[in-house]
């Protein structure tokens, strides 16, 4: 193909038509599209239907005198195309479409709930853990600090005589403060390792 045909086509693809009946292209592209026009019956064509549409348009726009219009017109549309639209669709199309929103609506909450479900069930299963986890925590400092009590108790009633236990009272006190303090101390270490 020749650099010519190939230049001539290039016109007929920018549309160039338009901007030509407006007299809105430069000098050199109107002439380029003159001697195209000559030659491309397509673009002849288009010359043609653009120049009777503008001609059509500009009739139409300098015509004197409008269409009368009725004062209630907005109004008559309105009535006009609310009652022509009640027929259109018939009953078992109404139930069609009902349905249709139905099974729409219980698939999304089906797929809502399996995606949910799982969640919950995480939530609830991470809960319970938490939950054992501090009663265990709870009761095993609880049996701690008893058997502790038990045990400085019993070494200290052996030692002490029957006159002098105001001492030794203040004394365990002192211990099984001591001892619940390290008891949960270890736990604490312990439940984080």
């Amino acid at each position: 193909m020749s650099a010519m045909a190939t230049a001539q086509e290039r016109l007929c693809e920018q549309n160039l038509i338009g901007a030509y009946v407006d007299g809105e292209l430069p000098a050199d592209l109107t002439l380029r599209l003159e001697e195209h026009l000559n030659d491309c019956a397509d673009c002849q064509f288009e010359l043609r239907a653009h120049r009777l549409f503008v001609c059509e348009l500009d009739a139409v726009l300098t015509r004197k005198g409008g269409i009368p219009v009725p004062a209630d017109f907005s109004r008559r549309i309105a009535a006009r195309a609310t009652s022509d639209m009640s027929g259109v669709r018939t009953h078992s199309e109404h139930r069609k479409a009902l349905v249709i929103c139905l099974l729409l609506a219980l698939s999304g909450f089906a797929l809502l709930g399996a995606t949910a479900r799982y969640a919950v069930f995480v939530f609830a299963e991470t809960f319970a853990t938490k939950i054992f986890s501090l009663v265990e925590f709870i009761a095993t400092s609880v049996y701690d600090a008893a058997v502790g009590v038990v045990v400085i108790f019993k070494v200290l009633s052996g030692k002490v005589q029957s006159g002098s236990s105001g001492p030794l009272l203040v004394l365990l006190a002192a211990a099984v403060l001591v001892l619940s303090r390290l008891l949960s101390h270890y736990h604490r270490t312990g439940a984080t390792e």
